[in-house]
């Protein structure tokens, strides 16, 4: 039997997550569904921290060319194709490298000091990106064990 706490761990854990573009919708738009997912399933605090963020996030990926918008609101997520022109910040470099900033296996300083990985905002929401960021990236339960 599943107790009351269990019942409400169990509900908190859920996040809405939405493509508006269905079938539509780009690799990235699908891969970050996905990535989100199983964020949020290995750490279900995530879900909160996704829904104290307000704003749009515009992801753009160098190689392959492609982007889109994530859109953190009190009913969930939104990931539609393309960048909005009214983001609060911006992540553009690489697929293969965003992924692996968010894997904890490269370190995003040092590729945006390499100008491989390039953060934009806007001086009315400095901490945006980095906000974001810190939802989007693995965590610590998902990593692989250092041999």
């Amino acid at each position: 039997m599943i107790s009351a706490e269990q019942t409400a761990v169990a509900e908190a854990a859920e996040l809405n997550i939405e493509l508006p573009d269905g079938d539509g919708a780009n690799i990235l738009a699908t891969l970050l569904k996905k990535h989100i997912e199983d964020i949020v399933a290995a750490d279900p605090a995530k879900v909160q921290q996704a829904l104290r963020i307000n704003g749009k996030l515009g992801l753009n990926s160098t190689e392959p060319d492609v982007s889109v918008t994530v859109i953190f609101g009190e009913a969930g997520l939104r990931i539609k194709n393309e960048i909005d022109p009214d983001v609060d910040g911006t992540i553009t470099g690489p697929l293969k490298l965003q992924t692996e900033t968010l894997a904890g296996i490269a370190n995003p300083y040092r590729e945006m000091l390499r100008r491989k990985l390039k953060i934009g905002f806007h001086w009315s929401r400095p901490l945006f990106t980095l906000q974001t960021y810190g939802f989007l990236k693995v965590p610590k339960s998902m990593l692989p064990e250092k041999s």
